[in-house]
């Protein structure tokens, strides 16, 4: 068997020879995304000498695409910056697509915690913020977008307009959430809302960024329509259309000055139409993840945090102490399930893994914590819901591979969690919606600090290390009387969790405030 050294060689070798190969298509990017993956995961990215010579090997290659797939490897975000410094020095003839690509490509990776903060600290700030307000002078001079303020002294219509980048099917966690929060502008603070899904991010590959990035469209959603949510009706104008384009947006733009609310809110991060009205309306941003959002907003929520945001400055003073109301998808009243449904042992301790990015967030170190969670409990079992390629086959590869279960996607969640006695968190960003059904399902969750996960299941199911996360889960396993007293938490930090997010009253004082310092500034 090859030792480490000479598998390392070989991986710089298939790297090198991937990207010095054909990058034209989405499938030869995929292909290069592949074996990069392979070479992070086996730790080539920190080795300073084999990188350095990576680097040396493929000098010649596209530059867009050797600091993509370098940084992916590596996770250092000085190479994220070095491909930011490309596109600014000719961000006013580079194609707006491509522009847009290179973008959000950036954020998913961040968002997917494969980058490194501490190479860049300030990348955020200094780096990656400031291009996107670049871009967006860069968009709306292009384009000739010229967003029309409302009259000065107009009066109050009560209406408010949520923008989001992303509007899809009721299976989709963040348009379930938009639909939640709109439910309760309506319903609980009796405003009018018009929601408007732009589409902004890519659907297709117009840049050869490593790992390719393009985002799902809804085809349904088109157009002019009424959308349903819990017994609300809501107006949705929605365009298909691909990229950003003047008729698209200019047609949005002349919905809101139709429309004329009081407050513009966008919905996410980088919600770049709304933060274009930003400069002629109140904005407010609601985030649908922990973190700071990249956004113009005068105010931008926390996803359910206490704390104001470490960058300090203009992302401070925009902070509000908020609590996300999450949507959650209940199983409709269907039966009970039973263990035989899911291929469950009978004297098993079931625990599970929620995830839609099970094969980017279950990574080697985390498959190698639970096979110790499972040396510590011989009666565990661990099941993992979401739709998943790659990780059946590394489940497979396991030394535990019969007790590491893969159950693609799960219809009956409500049906699962009331037969698994823990819900295990990789480290991630996203998850908050699992956790929160996991906590109303009683089920105790294990968690680091950071992330979605850790700000809805609360301190008390955070652990600080590998050693503590497997001691609480055998002590658990070990213990009926403490899994109850667990339970009994879980329950209650939903009740606490729902009563933050569903607080109408809170809301509509943000935006009556995002209404003053919008005049203050103007």
């Amino acid at each position: 068997m090859p030792n480490d050294s000479s598998r390392a060689s070989d991986l710089l070798s298939s790297v090198a020879a991937r990207l010095c190969g054909p990058a034209g298509t989405g499938e030869d990017l995929k292909a290069i995304a592949d074996v990069c993956e392979e070479a992070r995961a086996a730790g080539l990215g920190a080795d300073p000498e084999r990188m350095a010579a990576l680097d040396s090997a493929v000098a010649g290659v596209d530059p867009i695409l050797r600091e993509s797939a370098l940084a992916h490897i590596s996770g250092d975000l000085r190479r994220f910056a070095r491909i930011l410094d490309m596109v600014e020095h000719v961000l006013d003839l580079a194609p707006l697509e491509g522009v847009n690509q290179i973008y959000w490509s950036m954020q998913r990776q961040i968002f997917l915690t494969r980058m490194d903060a501490a190479t860049q600290p300030d990348f955020f700030t200094n780096r990656l913020f400031p291009f996107y307000e670049r871009f967006l002078g860069e968009v709306a001079r292009r384009l000739d977008l010229r967003p029309a303020p409302r009259p000065a002294g107009a009066p109050a219509t009560g209406r408010v307009v949520m923008v989001t980048n992303q509007l899809l099917s009721a299976y989709h966690q963040p348009s379930r959430d938009l639909l939640r929060q709109a439910a309760l502008l309506q319903g609980g603070a009796g405003r009018e809302v018009l929601i408007l899904n732009t589409n902004m991010m890519p659907d297709r590959y117009h840049s050869p960024f490593v790992p390719p990035f393009a985002a799902a469209i809804e085809a349904q959603l088109n157009g002019e329509q009424l959308i349903a949510f819990e017994d609300q009706r809501f107006r949705l104008i929605s365009s298909v259309e691909p990229g950003l384009t003047a008729g698209k947006l200019k047609g949005f733009l002349a919905a809101v000055e139709a429309f004329d609310p009081d407050v513009v809110i966008g919905f996410g991060g980088s919600v770049l139409l709304a933060d274009l009205l930003g400069a002629v309306r109140p904005l407010l941003c609601i985030p649908t993840t922990t973190g700071t959002p990249v956004t113009l907003a005068d105010i931008a929520l926390d996803f359910g945090g206490t704390s104001p945001p470490p960058e300090g400055g203009r992302f401070a003073r925009a902070w509000r102490p908020f609590r996300l109301g999450l949507s959650l998808r209940p199983d409709d009243g269907a039966p009970a399930a039973a263990r035989a449904d899911f291929g469950i042992p009978e004297n098993a301790f079931p625990c599970v893994v929620i995830g839609n990015r099970l094969d980017a967030e279950v990574g080697a170190a985390f498959l190698a914590l639970l096979e110790r969670l499972l040396d510590a409990i011989p009666r565990a079992v661990v099941l993992f819901a979401g739709d998943a390629g790659a990780l059946p086959g590394r489940l497979a590869a396991s030394r535990h591979a019969g007790r590491l279960r893969s159950l693609g996607w799960v219809e009956r969640m409500d049906g699962l969690l009331g037969l698994c006695g823990l819900c295990l968190n990789p480290r991630r960003t996203g998850g908050g919606a699992s956790a929160a059904q996991a906590l109303a399902a009683g089920v105790p969750i294990l968690s680091f600090p950071g992330g979605d996960v850790a700000s809805v299941a609360g301190p008390e199911f955070l652990v600080t290390d590998e050693d503590a996360f497997i001691a609480r889960a055998a002590a658990l396993a070990a213990s009926p009387e403490r899994l109850e007293q667990a339970r009994a938490a879980a329950r209650a930090r939903f009740a606490a969790v729902q009563g933050e997010g569903g607080d109408a009253a809170r809301l509509a004082a943000l935006l009556d405030e995002a209404v003053a310092l919008h005049r203050q500034r103007a």
